[in-house]
Formats: structure tokens, sequence, C-alpha cells
């Protein structure tokens, strides 16, 4: 029913009224030419360097994958299908560099996921100066990655800074970097420190999105802190903890920069990670067709990560 007002101009007609609220389900007006070529205008520069700088290089990179040739002489590329996929799975340096890269992944993440939620679970109560602390935490993740290398490079080096401190309590010199035994271990703990203030940030969003009376009513039932960490704030940051895990996934799967500044793949190719075996098989071993196929397997595999997320956040929890 709609209300009525009565034309005093014409008699036995009425003017129909919309009732409040009745007007917010309006039609859209379509699109016209002049939108259309707004629309266009605001989304060309960003397709432009999109298709020029992803598409376009992806493009090259699958038909490179499929052929076999030096950068001096590129005009005499032979194709070869699949051989170079097959030899992924047959070459030893690269199953080296694959196994190295898995256990770079694993001890990132066993280290920065849980100290990120620590350090969120603390900088999130009351704290003075939280926003300097928080500023100072996130820091690092913000920096260039060649200029953190190159700093842990004087800090690390055997003549570095941690070593001079060493040295002052009559304490050897240790070899981090050009040990085997410790060069992937002290890389580990160079990317943790720059990035546990991203996986606190991200953490720290989850706190905050958790209900203030989910917390009140375990402290009514007589909780304590460790209890409501356990059956509280960690159950209901599942969704979080899943996207952490799979963002440090591909950051971990991405390192180049330690590899490339601070040990060059060594010593003895335990920390010749994925990437970084790209770049030399590419450029100093002159296979670019080589590291074509390796990176298209490496593509795909942050593809599978990334819908195995997107599959996850779409599936209702329950707590």
């Amino acid at each position: 029913m709609t209300d009525t007002l009565p034309d005093r101009r014409q008699k036995g007609r009425s003017i129909a009224l919309p009732k409040t609220g009745e007007g917010a389900g309006r039609k859209r007006r379509p699109m016209n030419r002049h939108d259309v070529i707004a629309a266009a205008a605001f989304l060309s520069p960003f397709l432009v360097l999109t298709l020029v700088f992803q598409y376009i290089p992806l493009a090259v990179l699958a038909r490179d994958s499929v052929h076999e040739y030096t950068l001096f002489n590129p005009e005499a590329a032979t194709f070869v299908g699949g051989k170079n996929f097959a030899r992924i799975f047959t070459d030893p340096d690269t199953l080296q560099s694959l196994g190295v890269t898995f256990i770079f992944m694993i001890g990132f993440l066993f280290l920065v996921v849980p100290l990120g939620l620590m350090v969120a679970v603390y900088i999130n109560g009351k704290m003075a100066a939280r926003g300097l602390v928080r500023t100072i935490i996130f820091l690092p993740v913000v920096t260039s990655s060649v200029v953190v290398a190159t700093m842990w490079t004087f800090i690390l080096a055997q003549t570095g800074l941690l070593n001079g401190i060493l040295s002052s309590f009559g304490i050897s010199p240790v070899a981090f970097l050009t040990n085997k035994d410790t060069a992937l271990v002290a890389i580990i703990v160079m990317c943790v420190w720059q990035q546990l203030g991203l996986a606190a940030v991200l953490f720290l969003g989850g706190l905050q999105s958790i209900p203030a009376d989910v917390q009140e009513a375990a402290e009514i039932d007589g909780a304590g802190a460790f209890k409501k960490l356990v059956h509280i704030t960690i159950p209901m940051l599942s969704r979080t903890t899943m996207l952490v895990v799979v963002m440090m996934t591909v950051f971990g799967l991405q390192a180049f920069a330690p590899a490339f500044i601070m040990t060059t793949g060594g010593p003895e190719g335990s920390t010749n990670f994925i990437m970084y075996h790209i770049y030399r098989t590419a450029f100093f071993l002159q296979d670019p067709g080589f590291a074509s196929a390796i990176s298209i397997v490496v593509l795909l595999f942050a593809l599978t990560i990334s819908l195995v997320q997107m599959r996850l956040l779409k599936t209702k929890w329950n707590f």
C-alpha cells in the first residue's frame, strides 16, 4: 500500500508518494557511452602496465621454457618441447636447490609464525608508547631486502660486528656465512627478523577482531591468560594464521637477496635458493630455457598455494 495525496487540480486522481526507504531500491542508471569512455580512461594505464610488465613476460617465459638457447645467440634457439621440464627432476643442482628452499621455508615458518603471534599478543595489551613499538617492529618490513641483507652481512661477517663482540669476551670468531652448517641458519634468523613485523601486524588485526564479550565470558568462567590464549585466541585466529602461513611461504619461495648478497649460494650450495638458482642458471650458465622452465614450475606452486588459501577463506569455520 502507498500513501496518497489528492490532486486539487485533477479530481478523482491521486499522486502516489513512496514510503520511507522505498527509494533505496531504485534501478541503477545504465552506463552510457560517456561512462564507458571515462572508465576506460582511468583503467587503461593500469591495464597497459599489467600487459607490458606481467602478461607479455609470462608469454615470453612460456615460449622460452620449451626452447634451448644461450643469451649470446638467442636467434639460434632450438625447440625441445618438455625436455627442460623433465630435466628439473633429474638435475642434481636443481634438486638440491629445491631441497634447500624447502628446508629454509620450514625453518622460517617454524619461527616467524609463533613469534609473530607472541609479539601481536604483547603489543595488543596495555602498554606505553604502543604506536611507537608497532612502528619499530614493522620498520624492517618496509626496508629494502638489499639493504637488510647488506646490513646483516656486516653484522655476521668473519670480522663483523657480532664476531667483534664475541672476541671481546674471549670467544673465537664464528664463520656464520662461510660454514655450511651455520649459513642457512643465519639467513633464516635474518629473514625472521625482517618479516616478523608483518606477521605481528596481521595477527594484531585478527586479535582486534575477536569479540570482547567472548573474552569477558571466559574471564567470568575463571579462565586465565594461558587458557584464553589456547582455547579462544588461537582457535579464533585460524583464518589469520592460515593467511600468515601462506604469505610467509610465498616470501620464502621468493627469497633471493640473502643468497645473492650474503653467500652467493654457498658454501657448497647450502643457501642456493631456487630463485638464486634460476638467476644463476640463466645468466651465468647461459641456459635461460631451463631457467624459464624452473620459473614456471615455481609459479605453478605459488598459484597452488594461493588457490588453497582462497578455498580455505571461503570455508565456514566453526570454533
